[in-house]
């Protein structure tokens, strides 16, 4: 009875949901920051230029880096 439940839930499908082609959607300026030599203890900020391309707004709700080397600021 085991084998035969096992082998109903495998063949489960799930359809994929629709894409919404309106949905907010990042675009940055450049994807790449090249810092090249930078002097000892000179100030390394960057920042990351976006735009929203999509036609639904944007809405960013929670922003957190990776390591302690990316710090998110709100404007």
């Amino acid at each position: 009875m085991l084998c035969v439940a096992i082998g109903a839930k495998a063949q489960e499908t799930t359809t994929p949901n629709p894409v919404n082609p309106n949905a907010a959607k990042f675009k940055f300026d450049s994807e790449v920051i090249d810092y090249g030599t930078i002097e000892h203890n000179a100030n390394g900020d960057r920042e990351f230029k976006f735009t929203n391309a999509g036609k639904e707004p944007l809405i960013i709700s929670n922003a957190v880096g990776s390591c302690g080397c990316t710090t998110p600021v709100w404007p």
